[in-house]
C-alpha cells in the first residue's frame, strides 16, 4: 500500500497547495464574503476542511484527541470544541467569529503534519479496518479518500469563490 499512501498524500499536498494559491491576498472582507445568503464563506471553508480532516484522522482514524482541541486551537479561536460544520445553517457560517485566513492555515497546518505521521506508519491493516462512524463502518482506506475528496471539492469551491469577487485570473 505503499504506492497508494503516497498517491493520497500527492493529492493532499496538491490541495493543500491549491488552497494557499486560492486564499493568497485576500482580505478579511472577502474571506468572508458570500455569493448568497445560503452559501459558505472562504474563511469558514478553510476552517471546515482542517476540521474534517482533523476529525477523521484523529478521533476516528487514531482515536486520539484531535488537534482542535489537544493544541488549543478551539479556545484560541473562541469555537465550539466539537464542531466540524457538519450540519451547520447558513446562521452558523455567519456567526463565525472573525478569524484571520493564515491564522485557520496554521491550525491546517498543524492537523496536515498529523496525517503524514498517520500515513507513515499506517498497515495495510490500518487501511483496511473497519471504523465505526455514525453507526456505519468506513475502512481506512475510505476514510483517507473521502479526505481527499472532501479537499477537492471544497478547494474548489473556494476558487469559485475568488474568482467571483475577483474575476478570472485573479
Amino acid at each position: 500500500m505503499d504506492a497508494f499512501k503516497k498517491a493520497i498524500r500527492s493529492g493532499l499536498e496538491e490541495y493543500l497547495q491549491s488552497l494557499g494559491r486560492a486564499i493568497d491576498g485576500l482580505t478579511p472582507a472577502e474571506a468572508r464574503w458570500q455569493p448568497t445568503m445560503h452559501t459558505n464563506h472562504v474563511a469558514w471553508l478553510v476552517w471546515h476542511m482542517a476540521r474534517v480532516e482533523d476529525s477523521w484522522v484523529n478521533r476516528v482514524l487514531s482515536g486520539t484527541t484531535q488537534v482542535w482541541k489537544a493544541g488549543g486551537w478551539s479556545d484560541r479561536f473562541d469555537m465550539d470544541a466539537e464542531e466540524t460544520g457538519f450540519g451547520q445553517t447558513s446562521d452558523d457560517v455567519r456567526a463565525m467569529p472573525e478569524i484571520p485566513l493564515n491564522e485557520f492555515m496554521e491550525y491546517f497546518g498543524a492537523v496536515r503534519a498529523v496525517t503524514d505521521r498517520y500515513l507513515d506508519h499506517a498497515t495495510d491493516a490500518d487501511l483496511l479496518q473497519g471504523y465505526s462512524h455514525r453507526g456505519s463502518d468506513r475502512t481506512g482506506i475510505w476514510i483517507v479518500g473521502h479526505i481527499l475528496v472532501e479537499e477537492s471539492q471544497h478547494t474548489g469551491q473556494v476558487a469559485l469563490i475568488r474568482g467571483l469577487m475577483r474575476g478570472h485570473g485573479s
